[in-house]
């Protein structure tokens, strides 16, 4: 009876011994955690970037990415320990190793921007990527070709339903929100709204043009932006460089150090945005409408879009 407690008893002690050689290893494991590999650049980046940290999962996909600054950019070497973080990204796959989601954070984990993928069924190419802001609100909408290079991107207003801008390959499906201008030397110029009201400065108007018959290389450049109260009262912008060319177009000229290609057939480019702040001195509370004015090389006249109403508060 004795022999047989005994044994009982060395069991339950190698028992407890196995768990606790166990939870050490598990332990320090999670102690061992790796630091990922640190990537030191040549030179900073525009934005002060100097050092980036990658973290990889069991299969070697990248799932976390650490960006760093250094109060000295100009030393070298960089002192590790002096580095701060200036922004991290956070990736998920699916399990055909579509990178189908991305969160981008600032200093301090505060959460900036999600982009989101879906790919082509069984595969990691592109089809379709949504950015999001922090609030999941849509942003931008990129369309790929079937090898996963931008085919078409689609800007959305502040409510992330109407679209403001498109740039690539015109899309069959979906419009501007407020439509286009006439049609002017196979080119036709379409503007919107990034919001129906708000305060002046946060007012954004979004130009596109697009290419419907034009095939030969054409050189496009904007004149002005046209705002007026609900009375008809044209108001001027703050600084105008390209006030003289609206002198010019009549002879068939487009002088402007703005000037540009325009898109190719069948193509929509989006080369401006106007800030109304930025463009106009303070307006009084009320509504207002708004057109841009494009003159095109070689081609009397001028192009105008169509024409949208927004509302200072």
């Amino acid at each position: 009876m004795i022999r047989g407690e005994l044994n009982t008893g060395k069991s339950r002690i190698m028992m407890t011994l196995t768990i606790l050689i166990l939870w050490t290893i598990s332990a320090r494991g999670q102690e061992l955690e790796p630091k990922g590999e640190l990537r030191i650049y040549l030179r900073e980046t525009q934005i002060g970037t100097i050092a980036n940290r990658e973290f990889k999962d069991d299969k070697g996909r990248v799932v976390k990415v650490v960006y760093y600054i250094h109060p000295d950019p100009s030393a070298r070497p960089f002192r590790e320990e002096l580095m701060r973080e200036q922004s991290t990204q956070m990736f998920e796959y699916d399990e055909h190793g579509c990178r189908i989601k991305t969160n981008t954070y600032g200093a301090g984990m505060n959460l900036r921007r999600i982009d989101e993928v879906r790919c082509s069924d069984g595969t990691a190419t592109p089809k379709l990527s949504t950015m999001r802001d922090s609030l999941g609100v849509r942003q931008r909408e990129t369309r790929h070709a079937a090898n996963g290079s931008t085919q078409t991107v689609l800007s959305f207003g502040s409510n992330g339903d109407t679209v403001v801008g498109i740039n690539g390959q015109l899309p069959v499906d979906i419009d501007l929100a407020d439509g286009w201008g006439d049609v002017f030397s196979g080119l036709a110029l379409g503007i919107a709204g990034n919001r129906a009201k708000g305060r002046q400065q946060d007012l954004q108007v979004h130009v596109t043009i697009k290419n419907l018959s034009h095939d030969a290389l054409v050189m496009i450049a904007p004149i002005k932006i046209e705002l007026k109260d609900m009375s008809g009262r044209v108001f001027e912008q703050k600084a105008n460089p390209n006030k003289s060319v609206e002198k010019q177009i009549q002879s068939g000229e487009c002088q402007s150090y703005l000037q540009q290609g325009a898109p190719g057939p069948g193509m929509s480019q989006t080369p401006f945005s106007y800030d109304l702040g930025a463009q106009f001195e303070p307006l009084a509370p009320g509504r207002y409408s708004i057109s841009v004015m494009y003159c095109v090389s070689g081609v009397a006249g001028k192009m105008v879009s169509n024409t949208i109403v927004v509302e200072v508060e």
